[in-house]
Protein backbone atom coordinates (compact mmCIF):
# COMPACT_ATOMS: atom_id res chain seq x y z
CA UNK A 1 0.00 0.00 0.00
CA UNK A 2 1.65 3.14 -1.32
CA UNK A 3 0.61 6.25 1.24
CA UNK A 4 0.14 9.67 -0.16
CA UNK A 5 0.65 12.11 2.68
CA UNK A 6 -2.26 14.56 1.50
CA UNK A 7 -3.60 16.20 -2.28
CA UNK A 8 -2.11 19.51 -1.64
CA UNK A 9 1.25 18.67 -2.31
CA UNK A 10 1.18 15.54 -4.59
CA UNK A 11 -2.25 15.59 -6.42
CA UNK A 12 -0.23 16.58 -9.69
CA UNK A 13 1.98 13.93 -9.53
CA UNK A 14 -1.05 11.34 -9.28
CA UNK A 15 -2.59 12.63 -11.67
CA UNK A 16 1.00 12.76 -13.99
CA UNK A 17 1.68 9.73 -13.31
CA UNK A 18 -1.00 8.51 -14.06
CA UNK A 19 -2.16 10.10 -17.37
CA UNK A 20 1.03 9.03 -19.49
CA UNK A 21 0.65 6.14 -22.38
CA UNK A 22 1.39 2.49 -21.83
CA UNK A 23 4.25 1.63 -24.19
CA UNK A 24 5.46 -1.42 -25.39
CA UNK A 25 7.61 -3.82 -23.31
CA UNK A 26 11.00 -4.93 -24.26
CA UNK A 27 10.22 -7.98 -26.02
CA UNK A 28 7.59 -5.89 -28.14
CA UNK A 29 4.64 -7.05 -26.41
CA UNK A 30 1.73 -5.04 -26.80
CA UNK A 31 0.72 -4.42 -22.80
CA UNK A 32 -2.66 -3.56 -22.27
CA UNK A 33 -3.74 -0.22 -20.83
CA UNK A 34 -3.90 0.24 -16.82
CA UNK A 35 -7.77 0.05 -15.77
CA UNK A 36 -7.44 3.41 -12.91
CA UNK A 37 -10.20 2.42 -10.13
CA UNK A 38 -10.86 5.36 -7.61
CA UNK A 39 -12.63 4.19 -4.45
CA UNK A 40 -14.02 6.61 -2.01
CA UNK A 41 -13.69 5.50 1.76
CA UNK A 42 -11.27 3.28 3.42
CA UNK A 43 -13.69 1.69 5.69
CA UNK A 44 -14.45 -2.48 5.70
CA UNK A 45 -16.76 -2.10 2.06
CA UNK A 46 -14.18 0.44 0.33
CA UNK A 47 -11.11 -1.47 1.24
CA UNK A 48 -12.10 -4.81 0.80
CA UNK A 49 -13.50 -3.34 -2.79
CA UNK A 50 -9.95 -1.95 -3.16
CA UNK A 51 -8.44 -5.22 -2.20
CA UNK A 52 -10.88 -8.18 -4.20
CA UNK A 53 -9.83 -5.91 -7.42
CA UNK A 54 -6.11 -5.60 -6.81
CA UNK A 55 -5.95 -9.57 -5.85
CA UNK A 56 -8.05 -10.28 -9.73
CA UNK A 57 -5.61 -8.41 -11.23
CA UNK A 58 -2.76 -9.93 -9.83
CA UNK A 59 -4.17 -13.33 -10.18
CA UNK A 60 -4.98 -12.39 -14.19
CA UNK A 61 -1.51 -11.09 -14.68
CA UNK A 62 0.08 -14.45 -13.57
CA UNK A 63 -2.25 -16.35 -15.48
CA UNK A 64 -1.45 -14.62 -18.09
CA UNK A 65 2.44 -14.79 -18.07
CA UNK A 66 1.65 -18.30 -17.50
CA UNK A 67 -0.19 -18.16 -20.83
CA UNK A 68 2.97 -16.09 -22.30
CA UNK A 69 5.19 -18.46 -21.40
CA UNK A 70 3.43 -21.52 -22.73
CA UNK A 71 2.91 -19.86 -25.80
CA UNK A 72 6.53 -18.78 -26.23
CA UNK A 73 7.65 -22.26 -26.04
CA UNK A 74 5.32 -22.73 -28.77
CA UNK A 75 6.05 -19.84 -31.11
CA UNK A 76 8.33 -17.18 -29.91
CA UNK A 77 6.48 -15.53 -32.71
CA UNK A 78 2.82 -15.20 -31.44
CA UNK A 79 4.11 -14.28 -27.58
CA UNK A 80 5.75 -11.47 -28.82
CA UNK A 81 2.70 -10.49 -30.19
CA UNK A 82 0.01 -11.42 -27.28
CA UNK A 83 -1.11 -8.76 -25.29
CA UNK A 84 -0.55 -9.12 -21.43
CA UNK A 85 -3.40 -9.10 -18.76
CA UNK A 86 -4.44 -5.21 -18.49
CA UNK A 87 -3.16 -3.92 -14.91
CA UNK A 88 -5.71 -2.87 -12.48
CA UNK A 89 -4.34 0.29 -10.47
CA UNK A 90 -6.57 1.62 -7.77
CA UNK A 91 -6.57 4.33 -5.69
CA UNK A 92 -8.22 4.31 -2.88
CA UNK A 93 -9.21 8.04 -1.16
CA UNK A 94 -9.81 8.99 2.86
CA UNK A 95 -11.01 12.13 4.48
CA UNK A 96 -9.68 11.12 7.60
CA UNK A 97 -6.07 10.41 9.00
CA UNK A 98 -6.14 6.42 8.47
CA UNK A 99 -7.89 4.13 7.10
CA UNK A 100 -11.10 2.41 9.04
CA UNK A 101 -13.97 4.44 8.31
CA UNK A 102 -16.10 2.62 11.18
CA UNK A 103 -13.62 0.70 12.62
CA UNK A 104 -10.89 4.11 13.23
CA UNK A 105 -8.80 4.33 15.90
CA UNK A 106 -8.21 7.51 17.14
CA UNK A 107 -4.39 7.90 18.75
CA UNK A 108 -3.52 11.42 21.00
CA UNK A 109 -0.77 13.54 19.23
CA UNK A 110 0.04 14.70 23.16
CA UNK A 111 2.94 12.74 23.41
CA UNK A 112 0.77 9.74 25.17
CA UNK A 113 0.00 7.91 22.28
CA UNK A 114 -3.48 6.92 23.98
CA UNK A 115 -5.55 4.61 21.53
CA UNK A 116 -9.61 4.72 21.68
CA UNK A 117 -11.80 3.09 19.30
CA UNK A 118 -14.27 5.07 19.13
CA UNK A 119 -16.06 3.91 16.14
CA UNK A 120 -17.10 -0.10 16.11
CA UNK A 121 -16.99 -1.64 19.45
CA UNK A 122 -15.84 -4.99 18.34
CA UNK A 123 -17.29 -7.59 15.43
CA UNK A 124 -19.61 -9.95 17.10
CA UNK A 125 -19.32 -14.16 15.83
CA UNK A 126 -21.61 -16.00 14.79
CA UNK A 127 -21.57 -13.19 12.02
CA UNK A 128 -24.85 -13.14 10.14
CA UNK A 129 -23.62 -13.71 6.47
CA UNK A 130 -21.64 -17.00 5.15
CA UNK A 131 -19.59 -13.83 3.18
CA UNK A 132 -18.61 -12.17 6.20
CA UNK A 133 -18.06 -15.38 8.27
CA UNK A 134 -15.56 -16.07 5.79
CA UNK A 135 -14.23 -12.42 5.40
CA UNK A 136 -13.36 -12.43 9.54
CA UNK A 137 -11.60 -16.06 9.18
CA UNK A 138 -9.98 -14.70 6.62
CA UNK A 139 -8.92 -11.71 8.62
CA UNK A 140 -8.07 -13.58 12.21
CA UNK A 141 -5.72 -16.20 9.91
CA UNK A 142 -3.81 -13.26 8.53
CA UNK A 143 -3.48 -12.13 12.06
CA UNK A 144 -5.22 -9.00 11.73
CA UNK A 145 -7.87 -9.47 14.01
CA UNK A 146 -8.02 -11.20 17.49
CA UNK A 147 -10.81 -12.76 20.14
CA UNK A 148 -11.63 -10.52 22.93
CA UNK A 149 -12.01 -12.65 25.29
CA UNK A 150 -12.77 -9.84 28.43
CA UNK A 151 -16.14 -9.41 30.80
CA UNK A 152 -18.75 -8.04 29.55
CA UNK A 153 -22.07 -7.34 31.69
CA UNK A 154 -25.19 -6.17 31.36
CA UNK A 155 -24.93 -3.07 34.15
CA UNK A 156 -28.45 -3.27 35.43
CA UNK A 157 -27.93 -7.16 35.96
CA UNK A 158 -24.52 -6.53 37.21
CA UNK A 159 -26.31 -4.25 39.89
CA UNK A 160 -28.75 -6.59 40.80
CA UNK A 161 -26.16 -9.08 41.38
CA UNK A 162 -24.31 -6.81 43.30
CA UNK A 163 -27.76 -6.02 45.56
CA UNK A 164 -28.38 -9.71 46.08
CA UNK A 165 -24.68 -10.78 47.30
CA UNK A 166 -25.04 -8.05 49.86
CA UNK A 167 -28.24 -9.17 51.37
CA UNK A 168 -30.86 -6.93 49.46
CA UNK A 169 -34.16 -7.34 47.81
CA UNK A 170 -32.80 -8.21 43.72
CA UNK A 171 -32.87 -11.50 42.99
CA UNK A 172 -29.77 -13.27 41.86
CA UNK A 173 -27.56 -15.60 42.68
CA UNK A 174 -24.55 -13.41 43.15
CA UNK A 175 -22.70 -15.11 40.23
CA UNK A 176 -20.73 -13.38 37.22
CA UNK A 177 -22.35 -12.60 33.73
CA UNK A 178 -20.33 -13.44 31.18
CA UNK A 179 -22.08 -11.68 28.38
CA UNK A 180 -24.08 -8.46 28.27
CA UNK A 181 -27.94 -8.90 28.14
CA UNK A 182 -27.18 -12.79 28.49
CA UNK A 183 -26.68 -13.27 24.89
CA UNK A 184 -23.97 -15.92 23.65
CA UNK A 185 -21.81 -14.78 21.26
CA UNK A 186 -17.72 -14.24 20.75
CA UNK A 187 -16.56 -10.84 19.82
CA UNK A 188 -13.48 -9.78 17.93
CA UNK A 189 -11.21 -6.95 17.32
CA UNK A 190 -8.97 -5.42 14.79
CA UNK A 191 -5.38 -5.98 16.04
CA UNK A 192 -3.31 -4.54 17.55
CA UNK A 193 -5.71 -1.76 16.25
CA UNK A 194 -9.52 -1.87 15.32
CA UNK A 195 -8.51 -0.33 12.18
CA UNK A 196 -6.19 -2.71 11.48
CA UNK A 197 -8.12 -4.76 9.56
CA UNK A 198 -8.29 -1.90 6.83
CA UNK A 199 -5.44 -1.12 7.09
CA UNK A 200 -4.71 -5.07 6.18
CA UNK A 201 -6.68 -5.14 3.42
CA UNK A 202 -5.00 -2.37 1.59
CA UNK A 203 -1.44 -3.19 2.15
CA UNK A 204 -0.82 -4.50 -1.83
CA UNK A 205 1.60 -3.08 -4.15
CA UNK A 206 -1.48 -2.11 -6.69
CA UNK A 207 -3.27 -0.53 -3.97
CA UNK A 208 -2.76 3.76 -3.34
CA UNK A 209 -3.80 4.52 -0.25
CA UNK A 210 -4.22 8.59 -0.39
CA UNK A 211 -5.73 9.94 3.60
CA UNK A 212 -6.86 13.41 4.62
CA UNK A 213 -8.18 13.68 0.97
CA UNK A 214 -11.70 14.09 0.20
CA UNK A 215 -12.79 13.83 -3.38
CA UNK A 216 -14.91 15.05 -5.57
CA UNK A 217 -16.11 13.02 -8.54
CA UNK A 218 -17.73 14.47 -12.14
CA UNK A 219 -18.11 12.03 -15.14
CA UNK A 220 -17.11 13.35 -18.38
CA UNK A 221 -19.71 11.95 -20.94
CA UNK A 222 -17.48 12.13 -24.14
CA UNK A 223 -14.08 10.76 -22.48
CA UNK A 224 -16.49 8.38 -20.32
CA UNK A 225 -14.30 8.58 -17.58
CA UNK A 226 -14.26 9.76 -13.83
CA UNK A 227 -12.37 13.13 -12.91
CA UNK A 228 -11.63 13.61 -9.30
CA UNK A 229 -10.95 16.73 -7.61
CA UNK A 230 -10.26 17.53 -4.17
CA UNK A 231 -12.88 19.05 -1.91
CA UNK A 232 -12.45 22.91 -1.31
CA UNK A 233 -9.21 23.82 -3.05
CA UNK A 234 -10.41 21.43 -5.97
CA UNK A 235 -7.05 19.86 -6.38
CA UNK A 236 -6.81 17.68 -9.32
CA UNK A 237 -6.46 14.27 -7.95
CA UNK A 238 -6.37 12.55 -11.37
CA UNK A 239 -8.96 10.70 -13.94
CA UNK A 240 -10.29 7.25 -13.54
CA UNK A 241 -12.20 4.41 -15.49
CA UNK A 242 -14.38 3.41 -12.85
CA UNK A 243 -15.46 4.59 -9.65
CA UNK A 244 -16.36 2.81 -6.12
CA UNK A 245 -18.48 4.83 -3.71
CA UNK A 246 -18.30 3.31 -0.42
CA UNK A 247 -19.65 5.77 1.27
CA UNK A 248 -23.28 6.32 1.29
CA UNK A 249 -22.74 9.98 2.83
CA UNK A 250 -20.74 10.95 -0.39
CA UNK A 251 -24.17 10.90 -2.58
CA UNK A 252 -26.25 13.15 0.56
CA UNK A 253 -26.94 16.60 -0.03
CA UNK A 254 -24.86 17.89 2.59
CA UNK A 255 -21.67 16.46 0.78
CA UNK A 256 -20.54 17.20 -2.56
CA UNK A 257 -18.46 14.66 -3.35
CA UNK A 258 -21.19 13.10 -5.96
CA UNK A 259 -23.04 16.21 -6.40
CA UNK A 260 -21.70 16.36 -10.25
CA UNK A 261 -22.05 12.58 -10.80
CA UNK A 262 -24.97 10.97 -12.86
CA UNK A 263 -25.68 8.88 -9.64
CA UNK A 264 -28.99 9.64 -9.10
CA UNK A 265 -30.26 6.18 -8.26
CA UNK A 266 -27.18 5.67 -5.99
CA UNK A 267 -28.52 8.92 -4.42
CA UNK A 268 -32.13 8.33 -3.90
CA UNK A 269 -31.62 4.39 -2.60
CA UNK A 270 -29.45 6.12 0.24
CA UNK A 271 -31.31 9.04 0.92
CA UNK A 272 -33.84 7.07 2.37
CA UNK A 273 -31.20 5.83 4.93
CA UNK A 274 -30.83 7.89 8.35
CA UNK A 275 -27.71 8.53 10.20
CA UNK A 276 -28.35 8.64 13.89
CA UNK A 277 -25.46 10.12 15.85
CA UNK A 278 -24.37 9.14 19.11
CA UNK A 279 -21.77 11.22 21.67
CA UNK A 280 -18.59 9.12 22.38
CA UNK A 281 -15.96 9.84 25.73
CA UNK A 282 -12.34 8.72 25.19
CA UNK A 283 -11.06 9.15 28.19
CA UNK A 284 -7.46 7.73 30.08
CA UNK A 285 -6.81 6.96 33.65
CA UNK A 286 -3.59 7.33 35.26
CA UNK A 287 -3.15 3.77 36.81
CA UNK A 288 -5.83 0.38 36.38
CA UNK A 289 -8.69 -1.08 37.91
CA UNK A 290 -10.95 1.77 38.12
CA UNK A 291 -11.93 2.26 41.59
CA UNK A 292 -12.35 -1.55 41.51
CA UNK A 293 -14.36 -1.99 38.33
CA UNK A 294 -13.44 -4.88 37.01
CA UNK A 295 -15.29 -5.48 33.69
CA UNK A 296 -13.84 -4.64 30.23
CA UNK A 297 -17.05 -4.26 28.41
CA UNK A 298 -20.88 -2.85 30.07
CA UNK A 299 -23.98 -2.76 28.08
CA UNK A 300 -26.08 0.41 30.07
CA UNK A 301 -28.85 0.66 27.11
CA UNK A 302 -28.96 -1.61 23.74
CA UNK A 303 -31.64 0.56 21.97
CA UNK A 304 -29.58 1.77 19.24
CA UNK A 305 -32.19 3.12 17.52
CA UNK A 306 -34.40 4.17 21.08
CA UNK A 307 -35.98 7.64 19.81
CA UNK A 308 -37.28 7.88 24.18
CA UNK A 309 -35.46 8.88 27.14
CA UNK A 310 -34.45 5.72 29.49
CA UNK A 311 -34.10 6.79 32.43
CA UNK A 312 -31.91 4.49 34.75
CA UNK A 313 -29.64 3.91 38.09
CA UNK A 314 -27.58 5.16 35.87
CA UNK A 315 -28.67 8.15 34.11
CA UNK A 316 -30.09 8.36 31.06
CA UNK A 317 -27.12 9.17 28.37
CA UNK A 318 -25.02 5.79 28.87
CA UNK A 319 -25.35 3.08 26.26
CA UNK A 320 -22.17 1.22 25.80
CA UNK A 321 -18.61 1.42 28.03
CA UNK A 322 -15.41 -0.47 27.43
CA UNK A 323 -12.00 -0.66 28.74
CA UNK A 324 -10.04 -0.33 25.31
CA UNK A 325 -6.52 -1.48 26.56
CA UNK A 326 -7.75 -4.68 27.85
CA UNK A 327 -7.89 -5.66 24.19
CA UNK A 328 -5.41 -7.63 22.43
CA UNK A 329 -2.57 -5.08 21.19
CA UNK A 330 -3.77 -2.50 23.68
CA UNK A 331 -1.63 -3.32 26.65
CA UNK A 332 0.42 -0.33 28.10
CA UNK A 333 3.40 -0.70 29.89
CA UNK A 334 3.14 2.23 31.83
CA UNK A 335 0.32 1.06 33.38
CA UNK A 336 -2.25 3.56 32.29
CA UNK A 337 -5.80 2.65 31.16
CA UNK A 338 -7.99 3.74 28.00
CA UNK A 339 -11.86 3.34 28.05
CA UNK A 340 -14.36 4.81 25.55
CA UNK A 341 -17.74 5.42 26.59
CA UNK A 342 -20.61 5.89 23.78
CA UNK A 343 -24.30 7.38 24.60
CA UNK A 344 -27.34 6.78 23.38
CA UNK A 345 -28.65 8.04 20.50
CA UNK A 346 -31.36 9.90 22.31
CA UNK A 347 -29.00 11.50 24.49
CA UNK A 348 -26.88 12.51 21.64
CA UNK A 349 -30.00 14.16 20.04
CA UNK A 350 -31.35 16.22 23.44
CA UNK A 351 -27.72 17.19 23.82
CA UNK A 352 -26.97 18.47 20.07
CA UNK A 353 -30.51 20.30 20.28
CA UNK A 354 -29.61 22.12 23.09
CA UNK A 355 -26.60 23.23 21.52
CA UNK A 356 -28.49 24.11 18.63
CA UNK A 357 -30.89 26.15 21.16
CA UNK A 358 -27.59 28.02 22.94
CA UNK A 359 -26.31 29.18 19.59
CA UNK A 360 -29.64 30.83 18.46
CA UNK A 361 -28.49 34.36 17.85
CA UNK A 362 -24.44 34.14 18.15
CA UNK A 363 -22.39 34.21 15.08
CA UNK A 364 -21.01 30.53 15.39
CA UNK A 365 -18.97 29.24 13.26
CA UNK A 366 -18.66 25.71 12.54
CA UNK A 367 -15.84 24.96 14.58
CA UNK A 368 -16.60 26.81 17.12
CA UNK A 369 -20.36 24.62 17.32
CA UNK A 370 -18.09 21.81 16.88
CA UNK A 371 -15.88 22.05 19.60
CA UNK A 372 -19.19 23.22 22.20
CA UNK A 373 -20.41 20.26 21.41
CA UNK A 374 -17.68 18.15 22.12
CA UNK A 375 -17.06 19.64 25.59
CA UNK A 376 -20.57 18.98 26.44
CA UNK A 377 -20.23 15.86 25.26
CA UNK A 378 -17.12 15.35 27.28
CA UNK A 379 -18.75 16.84 30.65
CA UNK A 380 -21.92 14.88 30.29
CA UNK A 381 -20.66 11.35 29.70
CA UNK A 382 -17.74 11.47 32.29
CA UNK A 383 -19.83 12.51 34.68
CA UNK A 384 -22.04 9.90 34.13
CA UNK A 385 -19.58 7.18 33.55
CA UNK A 386 -17.83 8.03 36.90
CA UNK A 387 -21.03 7.74 38.89
CA UNK A 388 -21.61 4.41 37.01
CA UNK A 389 -18.42 3.24 38.03
CA UNK A 390 -19.00 3.86 41.49
CA UNK A 391 -21.68 1.55 41.60
CA UNK A 392 -20.26 -0.67 39.82
CA UNK A 393 -16.89 -0.81 41.98
CA UNK A 394 -15.99 -4.24 43.38
CA UNK A 395 -14.93 -2.25 46.49
CA UNK A 396 -16.66 -3.29 49.92
CA UNK A 397 -18.48 -0.14 50.21
CA UNK A 398 -18.92 0.78 46.63
CA UNK A 399 -16.51 3.78 46.83
CA UNK A 400 -12.76 4.46 46.34
CA UNK A 401 -10.98 7.21 44.83
CA UNK A 402 -11.15 8.30 40.63
CA UNK A 403 -7.74 7.63 39.29
CA UNK A 404 -6.16 10.71 37.88
CA UNK A 405 -7.56 11.28 34.40
CA UNK A 406 -4.73 12.30 32.59
CA UNK A 407 -6.97 12.77 29.12
CA UNK A 408 -10.55 13.38 27.97
CA UNK A 409 -12.27 13.85 24.64
CA UNK A 410 -15.47 14.09 23.85
CA UNK A 411 -16.76 13.42 20.19
CA UNK A 412 -19.71 13.27 18.60
CA UNK A 413 -20.09 10.37 15.93
CA UNK A 414 -22.88 11.56 13.06
CA UNK A 415 -22.66 8.50 11.82
CA UNK A 416 -23.14 6.28 14.29
CA UNK A 417 -26.32 3.69 13.31
CA UNK A 418 -27.84 3.98 9.88
CA UNK A 419 -31.83 2.67 10.13
CA UNK A 420 -32.65 1.96 7.20
CA UNK A 421 -36.36 1.82 5.87
CA UNK A 422 -38.58 -1.41 6.01
CA UNK A 423 -39.56 -3.14 2.85
CA UNK A 424 -43.20 -1.29 3.10
CA UNK A 425 -41.08 2.48 3.11
CA UNK A 426 -41.75 2.60 6.58
CA UNK A 427 -39.13 3.07 9.51
CA UNK A 428 -37.92 0.48 11.48
CA UNK A 429 -39.21 0.91 15.01
CA UNK A 430 -37.28 2.57 17.61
Amino acid sequence: MATRASSSSSSSSLHSASAGAPGADEEGAAPSPAIRVAVLGSGISGSTAARTLADYSAAASAAASAAASAASAASAASAATSPSSPDVRISVFESGFGPGGRTSTRITRDGNAFAFDHGARYISSPAKTDEFREALQGWEEEGCVKEWTGRFVDAEEALSEAVAEAGGDADGDGSAIPNEGGKKKRRYVGYPRMNSICASLLDHDDIEFIPRTRACAAFDETTRRWTLTSHGGRAPLGEFDYLIGSDRLSATDGRADLRDAPLDEFAGAVSEIESVPILVLMVAFESPGLIGVSFDGILFNDKESATESTESEFGSSLGWAARDTSKPGREREDGRECWVVQSTPEAARRMLKSVEEELLGEEATFESKRERVRERAKELLLEEFLNAARKLSSTADGGGEIPKIVSATGHRWSAAFPRVPQTDGTKPPG
